[in-house]
């Protein structure tokens, strides 16, 4: 069990009761009742406090490392339960964006999570409470501690709460994805039905082969793509599709 930091004999009894008061004011702004108020004041302790403290006390390193899991579960299942069409690059892509530094700081900034952060003195003097790594770190930490407190079904709220606006503005942005899934989208809301792929010609020694691929909508041929393997071939032909779209502005 991590040391209550909040009753260190070295600390002042009104300095202690600034600190409970900081930790009810966080708890306020996520919406979570800790059962053991420790663990979160764990989370928000970072490394330099404790080096200059000189006090026997734990930072947040290993709530941290368990954050970055807990949170990568959760993020994996919310993908692959609400897009179930997309491949699991598609997926890697969209969740890498999510979990990144980047985005988490900012997340991190919605809460003042900066403001709860017990840092040294040289450590805050230097910008550390808006540095992004901090910022995305100690929210990794306070969702290992969420976890420990209060269970997966609890962080899990907390986590999508924080981090659906973001899910469904990253899966926006195509470029994250590839483009079979970005014109399967497009020609689904269009049409009601599914761009086809057909191979109409393979070419070339078996260790050098190359593949023509000939992108087809509502029975029509729209581009054709070539690759090395039938799937860079149709990603070929969904991209040239894309930019007849954007250069052009047609619909397709």
């Amino acid at each position: 069990m991590a040391r209550d930091t909040t009753k260190s004999p070295h600390t002042t009894s009104n300095s202690n009761k600034h600190r409970i008061r900081q930790l009810d004011a966080f708890q306020k702004i996520i919406k979570i009742k800790f059962k053991n108020r420790t663990i979160l004041n764990r989370a928000l302790t970072h490394r330099s406090f404790v080096n200059e403290s000189g006090q026997e006390l734990a930072d947040n390193e290993r709530l941290e490392y368990l954050g970055d899991s807990v949170l990568a579960l959760i993020v994996n299942e919310y993908l692959f339960r609400q897009f179930e069409h997309y491949q699991e690059g598609s997926l890697a892509k969209i969740k890498s964006a999510v979990v990144s530094e980047s985005t988490l700081s900012r997340v991190a900034q919605r809460v003042n999570l900066g403001n709860f952060i017990l840092m040294g003195r040289g450590e805050e003097q230097s910008g550390g409470r808006e540095r992004p790594s901090i910022l995305a770190n100690t929210l990794e930490a306070v969702i290992g501690s969420i976890y420990l407190d209060s269970g997966l079904k609890q962080c899990r709220v907390f986590v999508l709460k924080l981090l659906k606006q973001e899910i469904e503005t990253i899966d926006s942005q195509s470029y994250l994805r590839d483009p079979k899934t970005t014109l399967q989208e497009y020609v689904q809301k269009i049409y009601k039905e599914r761009p086809v792929y057909q191979v109409v010609e393979e070419r070339g020694p078996d260790h050098k082969k190359e593949f023509v691929v000939r992108l087809m909508i509502q029975g029509a041929a729209v581009t054709i793509g070539v690759g090395s393997s039938k799937r860079k071939a149709e990603m070929e032909a969904a991209a040239s599709a894309l930019k007849q779209i954007e250069d052009e502005g047609i619909e397709i």
